[in-house]
């Protein structure tokens, strides 16, 4: 009795939580409007949006800290840089030929999975990019905590000098853990809104916080009467191949940071108005403010070693040095402002690549239960799990290159998915296939074995130099180090070629190349014609409505469902199947469907 009772109880409790069907608009569990194609009204991202989507990346504390490990590598601050640029030519390339699903049919991450992978095999990538988002929200939310607290350092002495009550053992302040906290309450207010309603937050963020870095550095060089002397003593230990194979690795460094957001480029490609401001707007975020803020950095700690005597790597040292030294008012506004704007920043940076993407992909996996907005605030919740105090102690520089070999799980996905589109199918999917359970990208059992096979082959190999950079003592194996450092190139050459050679071997069918119409409003009359496709407008609203209804349908008052795609015969006014063989089993059904979507069609919008 209490086995039911608990059973009762967890049904309810789970209907509780169900998204109104009336609000995801889909009875299918394959399906909510967070995961549908973007409509052309919302593809609002020009040049500057999409500039910075990339942009606020850039202009975060992290990047503004990214050099400071140069010497650890034996290369000077000079090859550091170099590095970096040539890391960004990694990533310009890899994200523009990620962003094609996004930008060819207005899909994000979630579909572009069930498109290689499979529909169960998707999970396995979708996973493995929520974990990661957590991971990287928790760092981010952190930083962006002690942002926060430069805030409130401009208002109260006070708090500027609040004792820390927590024991020495603890890798955080009573004040650190305090702006972290209400950082996230901040951050989560954001998640109110759609994602692609974020790019005038992202616009304005890199604008603000590029003047503040930029009057930071105009300060501290004016103070120092130049760069200091550490900006230009540093020089190379590295010789040889070790000179060489230094520089491999901080490229693939500098990629794996931000591999994950290359991956699901198309969850915000999808928003762009044009291929014209993708393309240059991703080009000239990754180049320009990419070398230009770790140089800020790097000016920054050596002119605070001449003034100062100290080493200051992050803004909120400098700040607080600052205000102890003199609580002045020219200080405090500075702490305010400058704060303001790299709160924002990582706000807009969090929300974008960590909290949204989060969101999204979770949507995907649980559509019956998650859309973006409780997707991004669970993320939220659950970052603080992960404890990111832990990672910018004393002992968390070996889990910051750890995170940073992120890149050697991504890379290979990226190189499947970038083959799978551009070589296999030659950039054409069926949207509404991608709602289907046993439809187009069912494959086997509902997984792509060929692009699971090529993305372990490819990541396999540098698995072990994740154990190495944990302990150079585990072994030392300089090949094994060398592919390691070269991950990036490596492994997405291995995916990519061999994901190529098994589908030549063991094709899989194509029976669907692509929708025969636009049933989703994703494409102007004009764009979508060329696509060959029948235009939104040109489609009776009770199909579309009929459409939107019959993806997935219960059967006989039973749990079984059956996928189907349905069209509106005007002249019969009668349903018919896209498959012969489902006819038998779903015509009845068809018929109640038909009437509860013409009980809709008031609702559609046309």
């Amino acid at each position: 009795m209490s086995f039911k009772r608990f059973k009762t109880a967890m049904s309810k409790g789970l209907t509780y939580l169900e998204i109104p069907v009336e609000k995801r608009g889909t009875l299918s569990v394959l399906k909510n409007p967070d995961l549908q194609p973007i409509r052309a009204p919302n593809q609002t991202w020009g040049f500057w949006s999409n500039f910075a989507y990339w942009g606020v990346i850039s202009f975060s504390v992290g990047t503004w800290v990214s050099a400071s490990s140069a010497a650890q590598y034996g290369l000077s601050y000079a090859a550091t840089i170099g590095t970096f640029i040539v890391g960004d030519v990694v990533t310009i390339l890899f994200t523009l030929a990620n962003s094609y699903p996004g930008w060819d049919w207005k899909v994000g991450y979630t579909l572009s999975q069930r498109f290689t992978f499979g529909i169960y095999g998707s999970w396995i990538g979708i996973l493995i990019r929520v974990l990661m988002s957590i991971v990287y929200y928790g760092s981010n939310a952190w930083l962006g905590g002690r942002c926060f607290n430069m805030i409130i350092n401009s208002w109260s002495h006070h708090y500027l000098t609040l004792p820390n009550t927590l024991p020495d053992n603890v890798a955080m302040t009573t004040k650190e853990i305090i702006g972290f906290m209400l950082f996230n309450v901040i951050c989560c207010f954001f998640y109110m809104m759609k994602p692609y309603h974020l790019n005038y937050i992202l616009i304005w963020s890199c604008i603000a916080t590029c003047f503040s870095m930029m009057g930071m550095v105009i300060y501290l060089t004016h103070k120092a009467h130049g760069v200091g002397d550490l900006f230009v003593s540093l020089e190379s230990t590295a010789t040889g191949s070790d000179y060489a194979w230094a520089w491999v690795y901080l490229i693939s460094y500098w990629f794996g940071s931000v591999s994950p957001g290359s991956v699901n480029q198309s969850d915000y490609s999808r928003f762009g108005s044009s291929q014209t401001a993708i393309w240059l707007g991703t080009i000239m975020a990754l180049l320009i403010p990419t070398t230009l803020v770790p140089v800020f950095g790097v000016i920054g700690a050596s002119t605070c070693e001449k003034l100062y005597g100290q080493t200051f790597w992050t803004p909120m040292d400098i700040f607080d040095y600052w205000l102890t030294d003199n609580y002045s008012a020219g200080g405090r506004a500075a702490s305010f402002f400058c704060g303001l704007s790299f709160m924002m920043s990582q706000i807009a940076y969090t929300a974008s690549n960590c909290g949204f993407a989060s969101g999204m992909d979770l949507s995907g996996l649980f559509p019956k239960y998650i859309n973006i907005t409780r997707g991004a605030i669970f993320t939220a919740c659950i970052s603080v799990a992960v404890q990111p105090w832990n990672f910018y102690s004393d002992s968390g520089s070996t889990f910051l290159t750890v995170m940073s070999s992120f890149g050697i799980v991504m890379t290979p996905i990226i190189a499947v998915m970038i083959c799978d589109n551009l070589v296999i199918r030659r950039r054409c999917y069926s949207v509404s296939q991608a709602f289907v359970l046993k439809g187009e990208y069912y494959y086997s059992k509902g997984f792509n074995w060929r692009a699971l096979f090529a993305w372990i082959a490819g990541m396999t190999p540098g698995l072990p130099g994740i154990a190495w950079e944990v302990n150079h003592d585990y072994f030392h194996n300089k090949g094994i180090v060398n592919f390691y450092y070269g991950d990036s190139f490596f492994s997405f050459l291995i995916s990519f070629f061999l994901y190529w050679i098994l589908c030549l071997i063991f094709p899989y069918k194509i029976d669907i190349k692509k929708d025969d119409k636009d049933y989703y409003g994703a494409f102007t009359d004009e764009v979508a014609r060329k696509k060959g496709l029948v235009p939104y407008s040109e489609i009776s609203p009770e199909e579309i409505a009929i459409h939107e209804m019959t993806n997935k349908i219960h059967i006989n008052d039973s749990e079984a469902e059956v996928a189907t795609c349905v069209e509106v015969n005007p002249d019969k006014a009668e349903l018919k199947n896209r498959k012969e063989e489902q006819s038998s089993q779903i015509s009845s059904e068809l018929e109640k469907t038909r009437d509860l979507a013409t009980n809709k069609i008031d609702n559609v919008e046309l």
